[in-house]
């Protein structure tokens, strides 16, 4: 594993089937439980962490719930805020212009590999946020 990265969690491409589409998970390190999802827009796939720019909460109130009604965009449940699928860039709403934090996504043939990078898992054990 790189070293750059403690955490890795690998996903189905099937748990992505639709157009588009989100699929959750969460890994736990050192006490911490970390969430991040993955959405598909046409053929590509994107990875977050699950957690809002505006507050700290999960965008989808942990029923993976993602989208805004016309399914455009992503949208937090509880303060409406709207981002964009492909970059995470709030569009519209209490933090607009901030950003959803990536994660490194590799596709494979069957599967998604995301990494959770070193500097989140430090923000989360400390509870900083940058």
């Amino acid at each position: 594993m790189n070293s750059d990265f403690e955490a890795v969690v690998t996903l189905s491409k099937k748990k992505l089937a639709n157009d588009p589409s989100t699929a959750v998970f969460q890994v736990k390190i050192k006490g911490h439980i970390l969430k991040g999802f993955v959405v598909r827009r046409g053929a590509g796939f994107f990875a977050y962490q699950n957690l809002c720019s505006h507050l700290p909460v999960t965008l989808d109130l942990n029923d993976n719930s993602f989208f805004n009604h016309e399914k455009s965009h992503l949208q937090c449940q509880m303060h409406g805020a709207v981002y964009e699928m492909e970059t995470g860039l709030c569009v519209a709403g209490p933090c607009e212009g901030a950003r959803l934090k990536p994660l490194r996504i590799i596709e494979e043939k069957n599967q998604l590999i995301i990494y959770f990078p070193e500097s989140l898992i430090r923000e989360e054990v400390s509870g900083e946020s940058k």
